[in-house]
């Protein structure tokens, strides 16, 4: 049977499929009248409603992307959107899909495994074999396998950090320790994206989505009129260093002796990027670049 591995982050949707990586915005908006018209590409029906998904919904228009229940409704018409752009996806035979979800959304595995499991898109019926894995477990599979021989330490703790959520996942000689597992919705990467959205819009008078915000966030720099703008660049080196002085002098303070006590903490996901030119203590490793793909390989090797 046909597999598939995916990321579906609150930010960007990460893939692996066969021998390619791929990425793109999870972002969803309405189609319109006019786009609908002309043709556009990534135009899908699904549910009663026309939908962009991707790039050409990356626009002021797009829903928001933070919270589990955009995940829930959407998620669908994500997969189908991935599968539609790899020819030798045959859509007419089940396919098997490697994802995860946030340890605090763990809770809803059963109803999102149903929910991805059958559903239509543009009057195509698509069936799915769902094999979740908890978002920060993909890390420590893709570490140890790449990195470590395939062999886990006697304690590793992965710090994952997301666009919306850090999550916290433990082993104990490569069995997963339940108690250790934790969620921190909200101070993910989203933490620092939201005041920079407001900064960019009250600074220039215009309407930035959250997208939009990201990518000149990333990017590092901002031009506008045809000027770079180093008020842009400092506040992003400004905000880079608040996120990492909240991450491990406020959320993760209760969490101080298990990484402390750990083998290995290993820090993993898309916010990994903030913290490259950190010094750390001996234990601490970062998953191998690109670090927004280390959960989805670990997928794709489980």
């Amino acid at each position: 049977m046909d597999e598939i591995s995916m990321d579906i982050g609150y930010s960007r949707v990460k893939v692996i499929y066969k021998d390619k990586e791929v990425s793109f915005p999870t972002a969803i908006a309405y189609a319109t009248d006019l786009g609908i018209h002309y043709g556009e590409e990534n135009v899908y029906e699904f549910e009663g409603e026309k939908y962009y998904v991707g790039k050409e919904a990356s626009d002021s228009e797009a829903f928001t992307t933070s919270d589990y229940s955009f995940l829930y409704k959407f998620a669908p018409l994500i997969i189908y959107h991935i599968l539609s752009k790899f020819d030798q996806a045959n859509l007419s035979k089940p396919i098997i899909v490697k994802t995860g979800l946030a340890i605090v959304d763990w809770k809803n595995k059963e109803e999102f495994k149903e929910r991805i499991s059958n559903f239509s898109v543009n009057g195509v019926n698509i069936e799915v074999q769902p094999i979740l894995i908890p978002q920060g477990a993909g890390c420590a599979i893709d570490w140890v396998y790449y990195n470590n021989e395939g062999k886990y330490p006697n304690k590793l703790t992965v710090i994952d950090i997301g666009y919306n959520t850090i999550n916290l996942v433990s082993f104990t000689n490569g069995k997963p320790v339940k108690k250790d597992m934790k969620s921190y919705p909200g101070h993910g990467v989203s933490s620092i994206i939201k005041p920079f959205t407001s900064y960019m819009e009250n600074t220039y008078s215009i309407t930035f989505s959250e997208q939009e915000a990201i990518e000149i966030f990333v990017n590092g720099t901002f031009m506008f009129n045809g000027i770079e703008q180093q008020e842009v660049i400092d506040k992003i080196t400004e905000l880079k260093k608040q996120f990492i002085t909240k991450l491990f002098q406020s959320i993760l303070r209760t969490d101080r002796k298990l990484l402390a006590m750990s083998d290995i903490v290993l820090i993993g996901g898309g916010g990994t990027y903030l913290l490259k030119d950190t010094e750390f203590p001996p234990n601490v490793r970062l998953v191998n670049e690109k670090y927004e793909y280390s959960n989805v390989r670990g997928y794709s090797i489980a």
